[in-house]
């Protein structure tokens, strides 16, 4: 529930202000906290000359923190982050409604300093375009008869991909020749150990086979934190290649 303010001039209750921390981070540790009892979203802006990891993070019991994702609104890259590395200014939002408390604090330091304002605010974060847009692609080539593995990165702590589509490609390299059982691509960190089952057909060289979903409503990986994999079977004469659409996010 939101909380309000007092006007004891009127004696009107109104939404309460945005809550704020400023400070200069500029050694290992270093941190700004706001309280942001009752908010929903909350922006850091860093500014000055650094190169330094900012991690966001908040707390229920003012003792245990939990990372916060972000995700930047006026730099290059439109998607989350675990934390805040380099050297790039800017202002970053987050979702902060289920904490007591929020804090910006410095994890890793090069050099320099960062003037930085931690604000937390009522309204939630507008996450509308999630689930709308692909903000990362990842795709591999293998050679002829090799297997194919297709690994997307662990996101970092807090964040899991969201596919939305795949694409997996069959070229042959020469004549290929029929089998009794179907190509099972795997994978791993999707739900249900998702599999895929490809015709094993006869095709002559230079003929590709291709298969794409998209998803209209885009799959999790199961777990945050962790690396998804798309595995394409070593099979004679044939290059495979691999694409898949994603973001992360949450």
């Amino acid at each position: 529930m939101a909380k309000l303010s007092t006007d004891f001039r009127t004696a009107v209750l109104h939404p309460r202000e945005t809550l704020k921390a400023t400070g200069v981070l500029g050694i290992v540790n270093a941190e700004i906290i706001a309280i942001c009892d009752g908010s929903g979203a909350l922006a850091l802006d860093l500014r000055g000359t650094f190169n330094m990891t900012v991690e966001v993070s908040g707390t229920v019991d003012e003792t245990n923190w939990i990372p916060i994702p972000v995700r930047p609104i006026n730099v290059a890259g439109v998607a989350y982050v675990a934390a805040i590395a380099g050297t790039a200014q800017g202002i970053w939002v987050g979702s902060c409604a289920a904490f007591t408390k929020i804090r910006a604090r410095v994890t890793a330091y090069t050099s320099g300093s960062a003037f930085a304002t931690l604000i937390a605010n009522l309204p939630l974060l507008d996450q509308t375009l999630n689930g709308m847009i692909t903000t990362g692609i990842g795709t591999v080539t293998a050679a002829a008869g090799a297997a194919a593995t297709l690994t997307l990165a662990s996101p970092g702590v807090g964040l899991r991909h969201y596919l939305t589509y795949l694409q997996i490609s069959r070229f042959a390299s020469a004549l290929m020749t029929a089998a009794a059982t179907p190509v099972i691509v795997t994978t791993t960190n999707l739900p249900g150990s998702l599999a895929f089952s490809l015709p094993a057909n006869a095709q002559a060289q230079g003929e590709i086979y291709s298969i794409q979903e998209d998803f209209a409503f885009p799959i999790a990986a199961n777990a945050q934190g962790t690396a998804t994999t798309i595995v394409c079977p070593a099979t004679p004469n044939a290059i495979w290649r691999v694409t898949a659409g994603f973001y992360v996010a949450p």
